[in-house]
């Protein structure tokens, strides 16, 4: 008897399981955690604000060293920074932050080709407009701090938007994560300032 072989390859037409879904888009899962964390007590214009120049850090120390996972490595480090700053009383976070700022753009030109100086010159761009953004939005009334500081996160929510369709400076996964973050807490604070006024 002979038996005919196909040569077609057989697939798997199992449906995915949640988990393998939840598992895929894990940068988005890290992303919500990251927000429920940040607002799980309420929503604070300058927290919103030091998390948006914090996450702006963190690009431009991917395009400071010109290496993409870089981004991933940076948010540990600025944000573990910002909290020591923040429990220091001597210590000044903001001034820390354009500092450090300072310092990977000197980084930048120093390590990296002059091909690499126009992206690097982005990066600082868009820190230095997040921050000033941020800064203002410390320095003004409530109402209108809070207004500011969604207005930063949905900024930097449009940033990481461009950023993942180029493909460029950090990781994609980041860039997911980011987005998430920063129109949550930009839709959050908006919510829950318009609620309070209208009570």
């Amino acid at each position: 008897m002979n038996t005919k072989i196909s040569d077609t390859p057989t697939h798997d037409h199992r449906t995915p399981t949640v988990l393998s879904r939840v598992l895929a888009r894990w940068p988005s899962v890290v992303g919500l955690a990251a927000l429920v964390a940040t607002s799980a007590d309420g929503v604070d214009a300058h927290i919103t604000a030091t998390v948006i120049m914090g996450a702006a850090l963190c690009y431009l120390a991917a395009a400071a060293v010109g290496w993409r996972p870089a981004g991933w490595i940076a948010i540990p480090v600025v944000f573990g920074l910002l909290l020591a700053a923040m429990a220091i009383p001597a210590v000044d976070a903001i001034v820390m932050l354009l500092v450090l700022a300072v310092l990977l753009v000197v980084v930048g030109l120093i390590r990296l080709p002059r091909s690499g100086w126009r992206e690097l010159g982005l990066q600082a761009a868009g820190f230095a407009g997040f921050t000033a953004l941020g800064l203002t939005a410390m320095m003004v009334t409530p109402v209108l701090a809070a207004h500011l500081a969604a207005l930063a996160a949905i900024g930097h929510g449009v940033w990481d938007l461009v950023h993942h369709r180029r493909d460029k400076v950090v990781n994609r996964s980041l860039t997911e994560t980011c987005m998430v973050l920063d129109f949550g807490l930009g839709a959050v604070t908006l919510i829950i300032t318009w609620i309070t006024l209208a009570g």
